[in-house]
């Protein structure tokens, strides 16, 4: 259910941005909700610093180490479960992205060749 709402808020932006910016505007939403997803894909739920900081991973390590089987698995599934949807976000960026620059690249060529 939230899923199909964020779905409908992300087309509902893209079509803002289609008649504000154009097709370029869908392609440009599109190109930052599948950085935001990617993003959050690579990083999780884990705190993000430089790489001159390895006591901050390895606090994160020594957290999680002492868990019991239980523990771990609820905490797995919980990232299953948003991963998933950093993945339906990847790929409604990826759509809207491939929409977006693919319309705004057929308009652009097909307004110069006729």
């Amino acid at each position: 259910m939230i899923a199909a709402l964020a779905c409908a808020g992300l087309i509902g932006v893209a079509v803002i941005a289609q008649q504000a910016i154009g097709w370029l505007g869908v392609g440009l939403i599109g190109l930052f909700t599948l950085f935001v997803a990617v993003r959050y894909e690579l990083e999780g739920n884990l705190p993000v610093g430089p790489q001159m900081t390895p006591d901050l991973y390895a606090s994160q390590f020594g957290k999680y180490g002492r868990e019991h089987d239980a523990e771990r698995a609820d905490r797995r599934h919980a990232w299953q479960r948003q991963l998933s949807a950093a993945r339906l976000a990847a790929g409604m960026g990826t759509l809207l992205a491939l929409v977006g620059f693919g319309f705004f690249l057929i308009l652009e060529f097909g307004q110069q060749t006729g």
